[in-house]
Order: structure tokens, then sequence, then C-alpha cells
């Protein structure tokens, strides 16, 4: 009788503490890390870039091992194109990730690694790119971007992008850049209405001090409700260049961006938006950008029913990878010809009012 009452008693008062436990742990603020890196792994091009000439695969290896010791939550590579395999075998904290889609002729240049599940990977090639000879030869690639769905802890997910916008200010790459960004707002819109938190992050090469007519505010922050975490913690909320206090010079108003959109279940504030030191032993670089490090502190308010399906990545066997790669390089080969007939006169032009005006048209 007496082992039983005991018993009870000790029920009575763990019990409580078990519950309180899992209250606290429900409603526990927690921090989210995640890694922007353009690993410039454009073959010959990227092995000029940063401030040491390495090999492609090389450069890889470099990378990986930097970003394996960085110890965050989520990282995206946006030209990882031929080397990845060697970046990727570097990579041994982060056993979630996607695999390559193939290399420049064919690939998209954009992978995700975490520490965390990663689920539903799926790739988005962009309906509009510009330039197989002019503005930066984006055409020569399948750009676009890379979704996933991550698992922080059993009952939360969150929706993270990895972006690789057009590049070039030319105005036929400014138009395309903007389709980008309506392209981008669309999916948000129409596969991101679980009620889930938003991340995306990456390349958008655009930057609010450039007063171009892209406009990532009206084309994508504003259609979505995302907000950019340099005009949030950097340029007092403000988006709009015209306004008092715009910092049109700031420094942190970068190519690299991060963007966000706060969950039903879970309040995203940014904390940090910095350039970790990702370089080798010498101090050596070895890309032409500068690598973003994002903090985020999230705050509980309630949990959100489990996604419907769960699917894992899976990788594409390299031989049939390295068929469509001989294919894509034929593609390529004449798509660059006929860039030469048909962009030829777009580029004299802008060569003429560059040396007439100073500037591009």
């Amino acid at each position: 009788m007496k082992k039983t009452i005991c018993l009870l008693l000790c029920v009575l008062f763990v019990l409580p503490t078990v519950f309180c436990a899992q209250a606290r742990e429900k409603s526990a603020d927690g921090t989210l890390s995640l890694i922007a890196y353009n690993v410039s792994g454009i073959p010959l091009v990227g092995d000029f870039q940063g401030s040491t000439f390495t090999t492609t695969n090389d450069r890889a290896r470099r990378i990986g091992r930097l970003l394996n010791a960085t110890d965050v939550d989520f990282i995206g590579t946006e030209e990882d194109f031929n080397g990845h395999k060697y970046l990727a075998a570097e990579m041994t904290n982060y056993p979630y990730r996607s695999y390559s889609s193939g290399g420049l002729a064919q690939g998209q240049g954009l992978n995700v690694f975490s520490p965390h599940p990663l689920y539903n990977v799926q790739r988005v090639k962009w309906d509009k790119e510009y330039g197989y000879l002019s503005g930066s030869m984006d055409a020569i690639s399948n750009k676009g971007f890379i979704y996933c769905l991550m698992q922080l802890s059993d009952d939360l997910f969150i929706h993270v992008i990895n972006v690789h916008m057009d590049a070039g200010y030319d105005p036929l790459s400014i138009k395309a850049r903007v389709s980008n960004f309506r392209q981008l707002a669309d999916f948000i819109e129409t596969e991101l209405d679980d009620g889930r938190a938003v991340i995306v992050q990456g390349d958008f090469n655009y930057k609010f001090k450039r007063l171009l007519k892209d406009d990532l505010y009206g084309n994508l922050l504003e259609p979505t409700g995302l907000r950019d975490v340099w005009a949030e913690l950097e340029n007092d909320g403000l988006y709009d260049q015209s306004a008092p206090g715009f910092k049109l010079s700031d420094p942190g108003d970068e190519l690299d961006r991060i963007l966000y959109r706060s969950g039903e279940d879970i309040e995203l504030t940014p904390v940090s938006k910095t350039i970790p030191e990702l370089k080798g032993e010498k101090g050596e670089t070895y890309t032409d950008h500068d690598p973003m490090l994002t903090q985020f502190r999230y705050t509980r308010k309630s949990t959100l029913p489990a996604p419907d399906a769960l699917r894992e990545p899976v990788a594409e066997k390299e031989s049939v990878l390295a068929l469509k790669e001989a294919g894509w390089t034929v593609v390529r080969f004449f798509q660059f010809l006929i860039g030469l007939a048909t962009e030829l006169p777009y580029v004299i032009v802008q060569g003429i009012d560059l040396l007439i005006n100073g500037k591009l048209p």
C-alpha cells in the first residue's frame, strides 16, 4: 500500500513537470542560420575568380571544406555546376542535400545542404532569360530556382528557396529579371499557400541603389508579403528609393539577398546579415561574390498540420547526367551561333551608346 501511495505521489509531481516542459518546447524561441554562396563553378571562368587561381574541382573541394565548418542550418549554393560532386563530398556535416542537375550546359547551378531533413526538392527554370552572346550570357544554362521543405523539428517545417536571377543591367536583361521576379512570386502564391513561413535567398543580381526598372519590391515583395533583410535591418524598413533616409550608398545593399515571410506557426525576426570569413589558410578567396550569412530568431505561435507528402531527394545516375550534358553541349553550340546573328546588332548599339554617353541604353 505504501509503495502504491509513493508511486502515485511521484506521478503527481512528475506529470506537471513533463507537461510544462512540452509546453515550453512548443512555445520556445529558436534560431535559424542560413548561408548563400556563389561558388563560381563555371568551368575556366571560375578558375580566375577570387584571390587565387585554382582549378574548378580543387576550388570546389576547398569551398566544401569551408562550408562544412560553418555549423549553419541551411546552405544554398549558386553557380554550382561542374565541380558539384567534389564540393558535396567535403560537406560531411550536411547529410541532407539536393543532387547535381548537371554541368554548365544542362545544369541549374543551384543546390541546397542542411543538417535538417529536406523534402520535396523542386527545380524550376526561368520562363525568360536573356543572352547567348550579350547580356551576361544567362541563356547558356538552365538558371532558375530550387525549392525545398526543411524540417526544423518534429512538427515544424519551413519553405526555403535558393535562387539565381538573370544578370546584367542592359534593357533586355532587366526585362528578363522582372520576369524572374514575377514568376517566383506566382510560385510562392500558388504553391506555398499552406501558412508556413517562407525564406528566399541567393544571387538576385539586384541592388536597390541601382535605381533600375527591375523593381524587386513591386514585382516580388509586395505581391507575396516578403520582406528584405537588408531593408529591414539596415534601411529602417524603407523600400521606396525616393523616401527620405533611404540609404543608396549603404554597402549592405548587395547582389546577394535574403527575403522572408513569417508563417501562421512561427514569427521570423531577422537578427543579423553578415559576410562570414570563408577563406583559406592564407586568407585566399575562391569566388567573385562575398558569401552571405543571415541569422533569424523565430517564435512559435501554433502548430500546423503535417504536410500531405514528404519526398526525399533522389540522385540521378552520373552516366545519365553525362549523356544529357553531351546533348545539351551540342544544343548550346548552335544556340550560341544563332545568338551571334540575332544579338550582335544589340551588342553594337550598346557599345556605341557606352562610348557616346558613358552608360548603357
